[in-house]
């Protein structure tokens, strides 16, 4: 690979081109910002190893030219610098539709480099066939498809940690279309909440839920997991729907409800008084996406949660930022001192799975160990 380092030090310049050409890779040396430019008019570089401190100037001002005129270069940050101040200047080069594969302290250049270069070769991906166009979705056309019942329940399993076998499973809606797509959530909850439309399709999606449930009876799973948007529960109809669940499940799986930081009711009072009639109605609750907002800390202190989600977004950052590693181990800390159940949410690799493992989440839930699908293929 081409690397084109800009770091105002001339002494990185050595050290980085005998390491750098020990590893096959050609380093093309900068100083100055200036001279990055007119390096990457002449010839564009596989990847920019930037300094973030750059004397007169700063790599957060780079970073808004590269975004400008490389966006399809990579970047790996190269600093003396703290790990939270790399961490954020991360989350500015993403912002700007920069990919960034990783921040080198500048002490340990010669172990994380290699580590570090080897994802500035992704990995190559199978060519898509063109998608079909998919009929635009209004309200008068989700509603005829609630009247023709092509909601359908889809099940994502969620393993326990300790042995990784699975627990639960968790509910997630699709839109099956009569040209045999299906939709995912994101294509029609939104229109659905917005519409008011929102505790038909709930009501429609659990119904659809107690038919299946001689078939879900025989896997033995502990709990089966349902979402409850703001606008369910802003529904006097919730506590009656949810209940209905719970006695269909009697002697089989307990119903846990899982609600967003966005779902708890701006009426604090109305809200605990929502909850402990789930959990005197038979269902058990989890506080899903947990620390993507600003008050899911209250929300602990004053709703009687058994169980809390973190959100994905940490999961997907933990080696990538040690500060998002350390939130985790702290949210785990923190749900377990309040007697609270733990599962980690989009996990994807292994390294993900066991790191998650020694900081002793409860649960795990991720495409690693299944995407959401029909019953026909969860039952298998």
């Amino acid at each position: 690979m081409i690397l084109t380092c800009l770091d105002d030090d001339p002494r990185m310049e050595r050290t980085l081109r005998r390491f750098a050409g020990s590893l096959g890779h050609k380093v093309r040396f900068q100083t100055t910002s200036r001279g990055l430019r007119e390096d990457m008019e002449h010839q564009v570089p596989d990847v920019v190893v930037l300094d973030l401190g750059l004397g007169t100037e700063t790599g957060v001002d780079v970073l808004g030219w590269l975004a400008e005129h490389h966006a399809n270069v990579p970047v790996v940050f190269l600093s003396g610098h703290a790990d939270e101040l790399l961490d954020t200047a991360r989350r500015i080069a993403q912002g700007n539709g920069l990919a960034v594969y990783g921040a080198i302290n500048k002490a340990n250049l010669v172990r994380e480099l290699p580590e570090v270069l080897a994802r500035c070769r992704p990995p190559e991906r199978p060519k898509k066939t063109p998608a079909q166009p998919q009929e635009a979705l209004d309200v008068e056309t989700l509603r005829e498809h609630l009247s023709a019942g092509r909601i359908k329940p889809y099940f994502q399993p969620i393993l326990l940690a300790s042995s990784l076998k699975p627990v639960g499973a968790e509910v997630l809606a699709r839109l099956s279309l009569p040209d045999g797509s299906v939709l995912g959530a994101g294509a029609f909850i939104p229109l659905a909440e917005r519409s008011g439309l929102i505790m038909e399709l709930t009501r429609v999606l659990s119904e659809r839920l107690i038919e299946l449930e001689p078939r879900l009876r025989p896997l033995g799973l502990d709990f089966i997991s349902v979402n409850l948007s703001a606008a369910n529960v802003e529904s006097t109809q919730a506590a009656a729907m949810v209940k209905h669940l719970v006695d269909a499940f009697a002697g089989s799986s307990r119903i846990m409800i899982e609600l967003t930081e966005t779902a708890v009711l701006p009426d604090l009072q109305q809200m605990r008084e929502l909850t402990t009639q789930l959990r005197l109605g038979g269902a058990s609750l989890a506080i899903d996406d947990f620390g993507i907002g600003y008050s899911s800390i209250r929300a602990l202190a004053e709703l009687p949660y058994d169980a809390l989600k973190i959100d994905l977004s940490f999961v997907a950052e933990m080696f990538d930022s040690e500060k998002s590693a350390n939130l985790i181990a702290s949210m785990v800390h923190m749900a377990h001192s309040l007697h609270l159940k733990v599962v980690a949410e989009g996990v994807e690799t292994e390294a993900q799975r066991d790191r998650l493992i020694e900081m002793g989440v409860d649960r795990l839930q991720g495409y690693l160990f299944g995407r959401p699908v029909p019953i026909e293929q969860f039952v298998l």
